[in-house]
């Protein structure tokens, strides 16, 4: 092993290894564009969201496969969909490798243990990588995980098990990959995808940075369009149908005409279509065409990164001109439900319209305690309106609120302090807030409002029981439309002149 190159771990990925191509002809492998792309921008805990045939998993096993041949006391585990897929990927990928690597002499291996490669260094140092189709105990290096919005739909106590079990035993300085293509706008998965993708760039090695990868990275299936294919199809019938979607994200006719073939490979299935093949992360998840808010319009509010001050994130500061109200939907603090507050500019200048300027969540507060935070908030924007929701733990938050904030700033309904969230206040609230988007009224820059936006379904509207046993809890969402609803109770407040200008200290 005295050849230089074999230093560099790019130079053995793209020299030493066969894969089967998509006709199963023995081929060296070579890292596409999405590829070398993600192993640019990789960091030590990824979740990646994908469209289909990019070569994510044949990549990762390659790569593990090269860790575990030169890194001593490496341990890593490729963990797949199910057992049959995990049999696939063991033989068909990390197996065919080893038996297609040109050094071979320099390892002693052992393969008695199924869908498991361990490599004898010699010096009293061994390596493994293994393939299983659930979580396994051990300490490992490097964790990879296929499918597992797959896993956690069909096989939720197994994804249980990978979640609660095999990713937290990686070690701080390990690293940890998880792909997969979305299968709705719920569930574990999306959670953590969005959780990253709100985020940014992680700043702890633990933290998930999220990747998106969506068809136009497929330029090997994109180069086999022709030009004949692609005015046939701009000729065609059924180009109307994706015009509009082709300006929409500036797509070149190759791009659209591929697009076109995949349509018609899914049997015109628009659903499939954005499941598989998906053009943004939100069409990844879409989910089910039930949804409240107009997509599209939900794509025309552009989202800011905002100044984030501990659990607050500040999008504009406090204008001395305007006036300003806060919706607040009130949780347990148990780590379940979060806290949320958002607050609204009702400004009244001309040409302006009403917008989001600032957020709270908190999963962990005592409901007690973030009535201390919303006053902080009512302060800040020039002694806001502030509409707690009083169902549940929100009767503790209106208490402790009435005792550091002025009554009358507090929205008060039939005598009662607080917002009464029920079966005729929720739909009406919703589908203020959904014509105000789709009317393009209202400025929402909240990453966190929008991703909960695209996946709200009709029929929440009908429910107001809390469910720990599901992730979509709304809580952003329902601050925002609570914190919209006092629109009108803010004219009426400046008609009495009840509304003053506050300045803090």
């Amino acid at each position: 092993m005295t050849d230089r190159r074999l230093a560099s771990k790019e130079w053995r990925i793209n020299h030493l290894y066969k894969i089967k191509d998509k006709h199963s002809k023995l081929i060296k492998f070579k890292r596409n564009r999405a590829q070398e792309d993600f192993n640019k921008n990789k960091h030590t805990r990824n979740i990646i969201l994908k469209s289909r045939q990019l070569g994510f998993t044949t990549d990762e096993a390659i790569d593990m496969f090269d860790d575990t041949l030169f890194t001593r006391n490496f341990s890593g585990l490729f963990i797949a969909q199910d057992l049959d897929t995990a049999k696939d990927i063991f033989a068909n990928k990390v197996d065919l490798a080893w038996q297609n690597f040109p050094l071979q002499e320099l390892y002693k291996v052992n393969t008695d243990s199924a869908r498991q490669l361990k490599f004898d260094f010699g010096d009293k140092t061994i390596s493994s990588i293994t393939v299983e189709g659930s979580g396994r105990s051990g300490t490992y290096n490097r964790l990879h995980i296929s499918e597992l919005d797959l896993v956690c739909r069909k096989f939720p106590d197994k994804a249980k098990e990978i979640l609660e079990g095999s990713i937290p035993a990686v070690p701080l300085q390990g690293r940890i990959d998880i792909e997969s293509t979305a299968k709705g706008s719920d569930g574990r998965f999306y959670d953590m995808f969005i959780d990253a993708w709100t985020r940014g760039e992680p700043t702890t090695p633990t933290q998930f940075k999220a990747h998106f990868y969506n068809w136009t990275w497929d330029d090997e299936e994109l180069s086999l369009i022709t030009d004949s294919d692609i005015k046939v199809f701009l000729q065609g019938n059924d180009f109307v149908l994706f015009k509009d979607y082709q300006i929409q994200y500036k797509l070149t006719d190759r791009e659209i005409t591929y697009y076109y073939f995949k349509w018609l490979s899914l049997s015109k299935d628009w659903n499939a279509m954005k499941s598989e093949y998906p053009t943004t992360i939100w069409e990844a998840f879409e989910g089910s065409g039930n949804k409240l808010f107009d997509n599209t319009k939900v794509s025309k509010l552009i989202p800011k990164q905002g100044n984030k001050v501990g659990d607050w994130t500040y999008y504009e500061e406090w204008d001395n001109r305007h006036i300003y109200a806060i919706g607040a939907d009130v949780a347990e603090g148990v780590g379940q439900d979060s806290s949320t507050a958002v607050v609204w500019d009702f400004t009244q200048l001309p040409g302006e319209k009403p917008k989001v300027v600032a957020e709270y969540r908190n999963n962990k507060i005592s409901p007690d305690l973030f009535a201390y935070e919303l006053a902080n908030g009512g302060k800040k924007y020039g002694m806001a309106l502030i509409a707690p929701e009083r169902n549940n733990h929100g009767h503790s938050t209106i208490s402790k609120l009435k005792e550091i904030y002025p009554e009358k700033y507090i929205y008060k309904e039939k005598d009662k302090l607080g917002w009464d969230t029920n079966l005729v206040s929720k739909p009406k609230m919703m589908f203020d807030l959904s014509t105000a988007v789709n009317d393009e009224l209202i400025d929402i820059p909240s990453v966190g409002i929008l991703a909960e936006m695209r996946r709200y379904d009709k029929e929440e509207l009908n429910t107001m029981k809390f469910n720990e046993d599901t992730t979509q809890h709304w809580d952003l969402l329902t601050a925002c439309a609570i914190g919209f609803q006092m629109k009108n109770h803010i004219d009426k407040m400046i008609n009495k002149k009840e509304a003053v200008i506050y300045y803090p200290k």
